[in-house]
């Protein structure tokens, strides 16, 4: 779709491409300013692209479209409640914005929500804590039963049993049918849940790939721990192929490895050493080291 935005001379995304499959649950990573939330903005229309086309559940995506946003849950990184609402009041007024009814389908959702969550929305939202805000909103993008999910830091201010709970309905709706699109910092959450990532760098994907093969871009991760002074150590990594970002700590020495295994193994059972892993790296150690590229 070549989708571009420019905020006057700034950029904001340049010729992004980006198909996302049904019943997946996709996650988007990137640092602060990389475009994340130009990205989403643009999905939602709530931005006019400068060149390109979008289009979400097989529709093109246009201004006034009632019945594309209402297929469309949407969970803002920035959250504005209604503080002199009571978090009932909130959801029903939302609901009716949305075409719901109180005693609707969406009312059900809602209702199916409160209960797993096990919240108290009678009290006004200003009391809240910043997690019993954060899964009104939740409960807000969900509750009218949306095709398409569209989540911006969904666990912020979430404790580790919520983010749990949390995962377990994102499971249940990706069974469903349901379509995840989830920007998120937290790298953990990305690994554990999502199938597929893409990564945005400067305002350009660079990146879609499976999770599972993600993790192999930058070969194993290698810990080496020496004892006292081992000779040949520098040597033998400057030897072998496929040794990138060693980095020494005292006596240990860690790295990326993409070169034959038993190679590796051959050259460091000659050194003096305390201890030796290998390891698959997680999302975050590939994320830090192809950002450093």
């Amino acid at each position: 779709m070549d989708l571009t935005k420019f905020y006057g001379a700034s950029r904001g995304v340049i010729d992004l491409n980006l198909s996302i499959q049904q019943g997946e649950i996709f996650g988007f990573l990137g640092p602060n300013g990389s475009g994340k939330t130009t990205t989403i903005r643009l999905f939602l229309n709530l931005i006019t692209p400068t060149k390109g086309n979008i289009f979400l559940l097989e529709r093109p995506c246009k201004k006034g479209d009632k019945a594309l946003l209402q297929m469309i849950g949407y969970l803002a990184g920035e959250i504005g409640l209604y503080h002199d609402f009571t978090g009932m009041e909130y959801l029903h007024h939302l609901m009716k914005l949305k075409g719901g009814n109180p005693k609707g389908i969406s009312a059900q959702k809602m209702d199916r929500l409160i209960e797993r969550f096990k919240i108290d929305l009678h009290r006004k939202i200003k009391g809240y804590s910043s997690g019993m805000k954060q899964m009104v909103a939740i409960i807000q993008a969900f509750m009218h039963d949306p095709l398409l999910l569209i989540l911006d830091e969904p666990t912020r201010g979430l404790d580790p049993l919520m983010q749990e709970q949390f995962h377990d309905l994102l499971r249940e709706e990706k069974r469903r049918g349901r379509t995840i699109f989830l920007s998120s910092h937290n790298l953990g959450e990305v690994e554990k849940i999502c199938d597929r990532v893409g990564v945005i760098k400067e305002g350009r994907l660079f990146l879609v790939e499976e999770i599972e093969k993600y993790r192999t871009l930058v070969g194993k991760k290698i810990s080496l721990v020496t004892k006292g002074q081992t000779t040949g150590l520098s040597e033998t990594l400057n030897e072998l192929s496929g040794v990138e970002n060693v980095n020494r700590r005292g006596a240990q020495v860690e790295f990326f490895y993409k070169g034959s295994m038993q190679k590796l193994i051959e050259r460091v059972a000659a050194l003096d050493l305390s201890d030796f892993t290998c390891e698959t790296p997680s999302l975050e150690d590939v994320f830090i080291r192809l950002y450093e590229d």
